[in-house]
């Protein structure tokens, strides 16, 4: 796999895809699970659901169990994993290079830019189309292992519309990379635009008016023609290939024509923003230079931008969605009430009648979880960071030991899950209190408690990740494929109730099940979240305290 750079570029990146790939066909797998018990009333559950939600996933009655479980994979979890790996691919493919340093070693080599170039672009649409092509084999398997028709759908037809998508998504991601040389502007300006896309193509065809603004954000493109149950539209597909072709042309035209990175540094812009003096004081709050009181704190500094979006974002949406209550109750009562149970099943059969069931179905479901996983994910990653950056012989240079550097990089991802469970019971106990919704502070506490003990166990399956192998994608990997699969798990255990001893494996279980804001803290939850949390700590360390580091 060293002979090309195309080939050692898929051997570097095919590890981190294939944990993702691996964690959608859990999830099928556990959706198959979920809804086999429906059989042949799965035609009277589809007519039970809203007209205005069957036509906006795409499906009918006829597709019966298999098109619960994929409308669910094609429409919500699928592209955001298959995206997520086409952005970190396209992000790292040549920006990554200059940011930890290698750039140089590979433009010694008897090769121009261009070549260079299109060897790190094939290998990242080889691998965008091969996740996407083993996930649909994945699916199709998933579907047939539980007895079940794909006559009635069309797999490879929602496949091919999500993997245009997604190779449009990392193509924004290749060309800011190739134009600019840093892979941390690509990639966050890659997954702003993914986020923004997901909310304006869900929301935008619901206001009279704005059907057509849609139209212009990619996402709308994985469910705009109903590929599930119509087929491909190869008009579609092929305006956004030839969108990612033109992105593509646009970056090596300006990868040509600029000074290559040896390293990560300012850019131009940001060397003349910090120019102005109020512009400056947010960008040294977003920098997060790392400190130099302890390998905490340097810890802590270096989150400090993932915190202060994360955190604050998700302070400000809680604290809106109590006063948005009140605006909306009686629409809210009357739009849920349209779903049957296994729909709401997905949020946790919350009732939206009560702000608890509000915060629980709206907040605490899914949007809660994803900005505690960011960050938590984030930070028990970066022990493998240091080794990739080549920074780790400078903190063993400390008179510290090796397990006692790893501890201290445990604390800090603890503590960063910390921050965001106070953001997350701040939140909601301001937007109690200005809306006046009587819920109980002290169950906003107890749901904070078990915010913090999520993060810190998915911080800690990326920590054990980080300690094992010391590669960066594979912590991430390992973090988010417990976040994907426990989810899941909890989401259809709901639905049957087969999977609830399953479900019990699941750090989402002891978080949500019991509905912390209706019933406060049970004692188990915290023990199983934080010891838990504590054994794959644990594990990091005593790993990586045995293997040879990187760098």
């Amino acid at each position: 796999m060293l002979r090309t750079l195309y080939l050692k570029t898929i051997r570097d990146r095919a590890v981190g895809a294939l944990i993702g790939v691996s964690s959608l066909w859990c999830v099928a797998v556990f959706g198959m699970w979920a809804y086999a018990g429906l059989g042949s009333d799965a035609v009277s559950f589809f007519d039970e659901m809203p007209a205005f939600y069957t036509d906006l996933v795409g499906i009918t009655g006829d597709a019966g169990t298999a098109g619960l479980m994929l409308s669910m994979m094609f429409n919500f979890i699928g592209p955001f994993v298959v995206a997520g790996i086409a952005i970190s691919m396209g992000a790292a493919a040549l920006a990554g290079e200059e940011g930890d340093g290698t750039m140089n070693v590979l433009t010694t080599a008897p090769r121009s830019r261009s070549r260079l170039l299109a060897s790190k672009g094939l290998a990242a649409l080889t691998i965008a189309v091969a996740v996407n092509l083993a996930a649909w084999a994945g699916y199709a398997l998933s579907i047939v292992a539980f007895g079940e028709s794909t006559d009635a759908v069309n797999i490879g037809a929602a496949t091919v519309h999500v993997t245009a998508v997604a190779i449009l998504y990392g193509a924004v991601a290749f060309a800011i990379g190739a134009a600019t040389g840093h892979q941390r502007v690509a990639s966050g300006a890659a997954t702003g635009f993914l986020v923004v896309s997901f909310f304006a193509a869900g929301l935008l065809p619901m206001i009279e008016g704005w059907e057509d603004w849609a139209k212009i954000f990619p996402w709308y493109y994985v469910k705009g023609a109903a590929p599930l149950a119509n087929g491909t539209d190869w008009a579609q597909v092929g305006v956004l290939i030839a969108i990612s072709a033109v992105l593509v042309l646009i970056g090596w035209a300006l990868y040509l024509r600029r000074d290559l990175l040896a390293g990560e540094r300012s850019i131009a812009l940001v060397t003349r923003l910090t120019e102005a003096e109020r512009v400056a004081k947010v960008l040294e709050l977003l920098r997060g230079t790392s400190s130099t009181r302890g390998i905490v704190g340097k810890a802590l500094s270096e989150s400090r931008a993932i915190l202060t979006i994360a955190g604050g974002g998700i302070f400000a949406m809680t604290v809106v969605m109590g006063p948005l209550f009140t605006l909306m109750t009686d629409f809210i009562g009357e739009f849920a009430g349209a779903f049957p149970d296994k729909v709401m099943a997905m949020v946790g059969f919350a009732d939206y009648s009560r702000p608890e069931g509000w915060y629980h179905g709206e907040m605490l479901s899914i949007t809660v979880p994803i900005a505690v996983a960011v960050a938590a994910i984030s930070a028990g990653g970066a022990l493998a960071g240091e080794e990739r950056r080549r920074t780790i012989a400078v903190l063993l240079g400390s008179p510290l030991s090796r397990a006692q550097v790893a501890w201290r990089r445990a604390v800090a991802t603890l503590t960063v899950a910390l921050v965001i469970a106070v953001a997350v019971t701040a939140g909601i106990s301001l937007g109690n209190w200005i809306a006046g919704l009587g819920m109980s502070y002290a169950h906003i506490a107890a749901t904070g408690v078990l915010v913090w003990g999520l993060g810190a166990v998915l911080g800690a399956a990326a920590f054990l990740g980080a300690g094992l192998t010391g590669v960066p994608r594979i912590a991430t990997g390992a973090g988010t494929g417990v976040a994907i699969v426990g989810w899941a798990l909890t989401a259809f255990a709901a639905v049957n109730d087969a999977l609830v001893p399953l479900a019990h494996v699941s750090p989402f279980y002891y978080y949500t099940w019991e509905f912390p804001l209706d019933n406060g803290l049970y004692w188990y939850q915290p023990v199983v979240l934080f010891g838990a949390a504590a054994v794959l700590f644990a594990a990091g360390v005593a790993g990586y305290v045995r293997r040879d580091l990187k760098g």
